[in-house]
């Protein structure tokens, strides 16, 4: 008697819990990056699979009527295709390029205002990729760089911004809905950057958050102050000639033959020295990050002073501007991959 009560037990929790999945047609469509999880109670994300903003996914169903997870399919996720994605992080649609709602207004028709002077006082700031990803392997670009799909970033500084300075120069003439939306959750959103397709190809390239739509937060943010009579397309043409400047110097080469190794910022100052002339190193700040107990070169900052064209002479745009400390003392340059 026990046995058959235990048995009809187990048969009643089996059959609520099969009839609380409802199967869905159609398709997810991300409107954010978040995880995709193998299992969405213990939150587990073999792979660090992040949903790509815009992109449609099959969808496979809800975890329950009026539940907060779609279970949706993600091509080349490992051990499970299926995956558990928060419902609050995009839409249910019939067809893959219908919405069932909008997001908002077509945010490429806002009117930016661009009336300014030239910036003569910038700030060049370079990342070296795989101390980045270290603590975050779930965007796309580290997920795609620990995976050995961009090894160019494992061998050359990569571009976070160019900066208009003083601290605070920012959003010119950006209107506050746009100032509103500038989150990473909702980058995909701003106003994209009108640049030609040759700078587009170079920029994903010298920018891997290209992916994660950092191009577009650095120019809503830094590059409307920048007032170059080209707009987006000189503020990003600039920012790629002085990175590969700096990437094909003594500095590059510093990089590229030490991944793994430890060096000092006083070897990178010296490098900019060799390379761009005897005080440029002074203007440069070195930024370390902390990972389970070792110290990575994270970032260097360039100041720099001085309109920038095509023809500058990088030495020259350096020695104009202030003198700045060293920041961290040394650091390792990470190789790629989770350490």
């Amino acid at each position: 008697m026990l046995k058959s009560l235990i048995f009809a037990a187990i048969s009643i929790t089996f059959t609520a819990s099969a009839f609380a999945f409802v199967k869905l047609e159609g398709y997810f469509i991300a409107e954010k990056a978040c995880e995709a999880y193998q299992s969405k109670n213990k939150q587990t994300n073999p792979g660090n699979i992040v949903t790509r903003p815009d992109r449609a996914y099959k969808m496979l169903g809800i975890n329950k009527e009026g539940g907060d997870f779609f279970q949706v399919q993600v091509d080349d996720a490992p051990v499970t295709a299926s995956r558990w994605v928060s419902t609050a992080c995009g839409l249910h649609v019939v067809e893959a390029d219908t919405r069932t709602s909008g997001t908002g207004e077509d945010t490429d028709d806002v009117v930016i205002d661009q009336t300014g002077t030239e910036s003569t006082e910038n700030l060049l700031t370079l990342s070296w990729q795989p101390a980045f990803c270290e603590t975050r392997p779930g965007k796309k670009e580290c997920r795609d760089l620990n995976d050995g799909h961009l090894p160019h970033t494992t061998r050359q500084l990569s571009i976070h911004g160019l900066w208009p300075q003083p601290k605070g120069n920012d959003y010119c003439g950006v209107p506050n809905t746009i100032r509103n939306l500038d989150n990473p959750d909702n980058w995909h959103r701003l106003p994209a950057p009108d640049i030609d397709t040759e700078t587009a190809d170079a920029l994903e390239a010298a920018m891997p958050g290209f992916a994660s739509f950092l191009h577009h937060h650095e120019w809503i943010k830094h590059g409307t102050c920048y007032f170059g009579e080209g707009g987006a397309d000189e503020y990003y043409d600039d920012t790629l000639y002085l990175t590969g400047l700096v990437n094909d110097s003594a500095v590059g080469d510093l990089f590229f033959n030490n991944v793994g190794n430890e060096i000092t910022g006083a070897e990178i100052r010296a490098a900019f020295d060799s390379s761009f002339g005897n005080g440029s190193g002074e203007r440069v700040l070195i930024k370390c990050k902390s990972d389970s107990g070792r110290t990575l070169i994270n970032e260097i900052w360039i100041s720099l002073q001085g309109t920038i064209s095509q023809t500058s002479d990088l030495g020259d745009l350096m020695r104009s501007a202030d003198a700045t400390g060293m920041g961290c003392k040394r650091g390792i340059v990470d190789p790629a991959g989770l350490q």
